[in-house]
């Protein structure tokens, strides 16, 4: 009994979440934390800051040298990329909270995108249609018109299970070429495989895609290591926000977390994913 109670004991703090505070040094660029938009933009015109873009990688340690032999092993099992840090090794969430700045209501946007170690999902890369009345290629999670009260503010959270969501709709929108329309309307976050088929053909839209080389399997599906917010309102706000994230595997976070050294941290370089219809 003593044992068990031991082993729980070390399991929770395992999973306990780590908050991703800002290391000692301000001019951090991974330590923006606030977003502000819907301000006179300074040029004179009348016009306001439309948007306010944030990315935090998130700090993971290097790969240990036994480990990625073993990864390469199955990888060439398999036949497929496994990746360094799969989905299930990390869970994440992201709080949030809207200030409404203005004397009046407004309305404010939170939209969730990010990218795997493989790939970068930016729905601005992604368009499938040259019209300019098609609909706007949609984000990972969130985007979704928030009611601000005057000089108010409102919270919310990207949870869990919504941040595994966005993972797995990253690989099935990049390594499986499947459309973002359907795989984001889809609940994916416990699919078993992945199929991969043909590339969209912005110049021929007609045609089905087709299915291509062996599915992916669940244990080489990639987690998010970064994560994107893209922070729309209405009027003068500002958006305050933190990342948490439960270290599952219990070796992938280093003990400083965004204030460890860089040869404490991976330097991903994720490929940015793109599809470009032209008129």
């Amino acid at each position: 009994m003593r044992s068990l109670v031991l082993c729980l004991a070390v399991v929770g703090c395992a999973n306990d979440p780590s908050y991703m505070e800002c290391p000692d040094n301000p001019t951090d660029p991974t330590c923006v934390r606030v977003l502000e938009a819907g301000q006179d933009d300074g040029t004179g015109m009348g016009t306001t800051v439309a948007e306010a873009k944030s990315s935090l990688v998130l700090p993971i340690k290097p790969e240990k040298q036994k480990d990625a032999a073993d990864r390469a092993a199955r990888t060439a099992a398999l036949g497929i990329d496994v990746p360094y840090v799969k989905l299930g090794d990390i869970e994440i969430e992201v709080e949030w909270t809207i200030a409404n700045l203005d004397a009046q209501d407004g309305i404010a946007k939170v939209e969730l995108d990010g990218a795997t170690e493989l790939f970068v999902y930016d729905p601005d890369m992604i368009v499938l249609d040259a019209d300019e009345e098609a609909p706007p290629t949609p984000g990972l999670d969130g985007n979704i018109p928030l009611d601000v009260p005057a000089n108010g503010s409102i919270t919310g959270i990207f949870r869990e299970d919504q941040l595994r969501e966005a993972s797995v709709d990253i690989e099935q929108v990049t390594r499986a070429n499947i459309n973002p329309f359907a795989a984001t309307l889809k609940i994916n976050k416990n699919d078993t495989e992945i199929q991969p088929v043909t590339a969209f053909d912005p110049l021929n839209p007609d045609v089905a895609p087709t299915p291509t080389g062996p599915p992916i399997p669940r244990e080489a599906f990639a987690s998010i290591i970064r994560v994107d917010l893209v922070f729309t309102p209405d009027r003068h706000m500002t958006l305050t926000y933190n990342v948490r994230v439960r270290d599952i595997r219990g070796d992938m976070l280093p003990d400083e977390l965004l204030g460890a050294p860089d040869t404490d941290r991976t330097a991903f370089a994720p490929q940015p994913y793109a599809v470009m219809a032209l008129p």
